[in-house]
């Protein structure tokens, strides 16, 4: 079912995160009197198992980062699985304690989502060991022409897989949000202490400080992405006082808002997604627009993450169709769009001019915009 999520937003935009719940005079079942704190300050709140993982996501990154240096510079694949998996001592430790944590993100992969990331592995092993500059149906390494120093380890498609293994570890954290902390807080879970460290989990992946938006020093992953387009869904203030009024719901024992509240970050993680599409796409534009086709493959191999981690989400709340994403997939290559030439999109070879290949983007972009119900207000300004 589609869904106007505009009105989501604003839903969420409106609640007073100072305000108080209070008996309806209405003859209506009493509500527990509580403050809604502003900053993520609860007791026993805990969420260290997300700071580990999320520093073991940043340092496979910087792994795979290494290949984006001079050709042949080799990346293994082995030593990137071992690091999913949290074995053989891969990671540079600190206080975290990231190799005895015994933590690993393996453990909070989808099926298809850990399949993907290690065919992204194999990938990233086989291609780093070209020793030639990257071009169409060439694998190596390539400059940003605004930003020389800026290089990227491209495959012979042009997708640039630094950034889609970062975006496949973003759909892990809102995956585990969306489909299993707050799915369970709606359906199952009564025990208000398992509830609490459930909404802590989500909110250590959200990857903000606690007294986010005020704060926005530091902002990874999800909350990195929430800022960027706060512009157009007005998400910062939105998605934190869902968390702050459902996690002070479950210290009052108050599970009916507690459960709206799971509901809608259920729902805005799954625009926030599609908002991030769209984002690319207008970096993409400037990217084509400033010449720098090297960067355009950059900034269309994170949408196409982003795109798949629409895929990974399996929540019934997801407003997007498997056909319209598929129907999505086609608009960046109608002929293979499971893996899809960036080459053949940019028009490197083809001699496409701007127009034309921002008229490929701007399509892209307006199909999300219909499906989510991003207005034609919002949408330049995602």
């Amino acid at each position: 079912m589609r869904r106007i999520n505009k009105l989501v937003f604003t839903a969420l935009s409106v609640i007073l995160v100072t305000s108080s719940c209070k008996k309806d005079n209405n003859n209506s079942p009493s509500v527990p009197n509580y403050t809604v704190p502003t900053t993520y300050n609860f007791t026993n709140a805990n969420y260290s198992g997300q700071l580990v993982l999320l520093a073991m996501a940043d340092q496979i990154v910087a792994k795979i980062n290494l290949a984006n240096t001079t050709p042949n510079t080799v990346v293994s694949a082995q030593t990137l699985t071992d690091m999913l998996n949290n074995v053989n001592n891969n990671f540079n430790d600190s206080a975290l304690q990231l190799n005895n944590s015994r933590l690993k993100l393996a453990d909070y992969c989808s099926p298809q989502m850990k399949t993907d990331l290690l065919n992204y592995f194999d990938s990233v092993g086989l291609y780093s060991q070209s020793s030639l500059t990257a071009a169409p149906g060439i694998a190596g390494v390539a400059a940003s022409v605004a930003s020389p120093s800026k290089k990227y380890l491209l495959s012979p498609n042009g997708f640039f897989y630094s950034q889609v293994v970062k975006k496949a570890i973003m759909g892990l954290c809102a995956n585990e949000v969306q489909n299993v902390y707050m799915t369970d807080s709606i359906n199952s879970t009564t025990d208000t202490t398992k509830l609490g460290h459930y909404w802590d989990a989500a909110f250590g992946f959200f990857g903000v400080p606690v007294n986010f938006p005020a704060n926005t020093a530091g902002l990874r992953y999800f909350g990195s992405y929430s800022n960027q387009v706060n512009a157009g869904l007005h998400s910062n203030t939105s998605i934190m006082n869902a968390y702050l009024k459902g996690r002070a719901a479950i210290s009052n024992n108050d599970l009916v808002t507690m459960k709206a509240q799971a509901s809608l970050l259920i729902t805005t993680y799954d625009s926030l997604d599609a908002a991030a599409i769209v984002q690319e796409m207008h970096e993409t534009n400037t990217n084509i627009e400033a010449g720098d086709a090297v960067a355009a493959y950059g900034t269309l191999s994170e949408s196409l993450g982003f795109v798949r981690n629409l895929i990974y989400n399996t929540n019934p709340k997801r407003v997007i169709t498997s056909a319209q994403i598929t129907q999505l997939l086609q608009l960046y290559d109608n002929v293979n769009p499971n893996n899809p030439n960036l080459y053949s999109f940019v028009g490197a070879s083809a001699g496409l001019t701007i127009a034309q290949i921002e008229a490929k983007t701007n399509a892209i972009a307006q199909l999300v915009g219909q499906i989510y119900g991003f207005t034609a207000t919002q949408l330049p300004l995602l």
